[in-house]
């Protein structure tokens, strides 16, 4: 095992080679055209360390195929003898079956190795994270990076020297990445993978497995994966990254696997509100009841019914602890006209109060 971490991955500190990278890694998946040939080029023959950065970015993102094709993009017929960047293929042909043994050997590390309760993994090998329905945990993690899981959520973490991933199979996190430009740190929830060098964002896997991407600060990149067979997230050359890359940056929010994957600019407020989780808050502005007693029932075993199709549509504001299920329908009782009943421990019926049907019918 030990060999498999002697792969040379040394890149360029700084973010704007990750950067030119990524959007190289995107270009071809696209297609290169003749002039974006030339500047690749000459792009990869400016400095060593650009080839080395775009190799661990293929690796990170498993888009060997990408690296195959260049050289269909970089013929012979360019020139009688053989372009210098046919050199390149060639070694980057090399370097891509050891990268592929890479793959394969640290996703046994990731995929296969026992779990551990402490809170700082080891140099490889992964932990995994969990909490019940209505818990929060922080976790600080043995790069500097901060995780905070939301309720009812998973996750699993996988170190090692020449990448950082974390698996969250259901539920929401937040993470402070710690700044590291040789080894970015990827998220990978629901067959999309978010990758950032040191940023602040949160996914969440909802509904039909949606997956809502916030950024706090910094930026973050995002690909796509095609679903394996399994129905899981196996991290390796098996599943190759869809032709699709996105950038996300601060203050934006974006909704993936929903068919349309328009960017939404946030003001600071929203932010906030769509934070609050983590200091045990709930923070309604005006959201439908319909969407307020499914983010209330996030955070306990509690279901509940709404029994009007009238009552769906009504506004919702307020703050509200997580969990607070009694306080919650205080509120709705007092503020919004709304009746509860209980019909057992688990089951809440919401009805709207006399007066509100009195009004709703004049």
């Amino acid at each position: 095992m030990s060999k498999i971490y002697k792969i040379d991955t040394e890149l360029k500190g700084g973010d704007q080679l990750f950067v030119e990278a990524s959007d190289w890694m995107a270009k071809m998946d696209k297609g290169l055209s003749d002039e974006d040939a030339a500047a690749l080029s000459t792009w990869m023959s400016t400095d060593p360390r650009n080839k080395k950065q775009l190799l661990a970015m293929a690796q990170m993102w498993d888009k060997m195929d990408a690296l195959a094709r260049l050289s269909e993009v970089f013929p012979y017929e360019l020139g009688a003898a053989p372009h210098p960047v046919q050199q390149v293929n060639r070694r980057f042909a090399m370097a891509a079956s050891f990268i592929v043994i890479f793959v394969v050997g640290i996703a046994g590390v990731l995929l296969n190795q026992p779990s551990d309760s402490s809170l700082a993994e080891p140099a490889s090998g992964r932990t995994t994270y969990e909490t019940a329905i209505g818990g929060t945990s922080t976790i600080e993690l043995a790069d500097g990076s901060v995780i905070t899981l939301n309720t009812n959520s998973r996750a699993t973490v996988g170190f090692s020297p020449q990448q950082r991933i974390v698996q969250l199979e259901r539920g929401e996190l937040h993470i402070d990445v710690a700044h590291d430009s040789t080894r970015p740190l990827s998220v990978i929830a629901a067959g999309r993978i978010v990758q950032a060098v040191g940023t602040s964002f949160s996914v969440r896997i909802g509904d039909s497995q949606r997956v809502e991407v916030l950024v706090a600060d910094g930026r973050v990149q995002i690909g796509a994966r095609e679903p394996s067979t399994a129905g899981t997230d196996q991290l390796g050359p098996s599943r190759e990254m869809a032709n699709q890359t996105l950038l996300i940056s601060q203050a934006e929010r974006v909704v993936l696997n929903s068919g349309e994957e328009a960017v939404e600019v946030l003001e600071p407020e929203e932010i906030e509100v769509q934070l609050s989780w983590r200091s045990g808050n709930l923070i309604f502005r005006g959201e439908s009841l319909a969407t307020a007693v499914s983010e209330v029932g996030r955070y306990t075993s509690v279901e509940f019914v709404i029994k009007d199709e009238e009552l769906r549509r009504v506004r919702v504001a307020g703050l509200f602890k997580t969990g607070d299920v009694s306080g919650f329908l205080s509120s709705l009782v007092a503020n919004f006209d709304i009746l509860y009943e209980r019909t057992d421990d688990q089951t809440v019926l919401l009805s709207a109060a006399t007066n509100r049907l009195t009004d709703a019918a004049n």
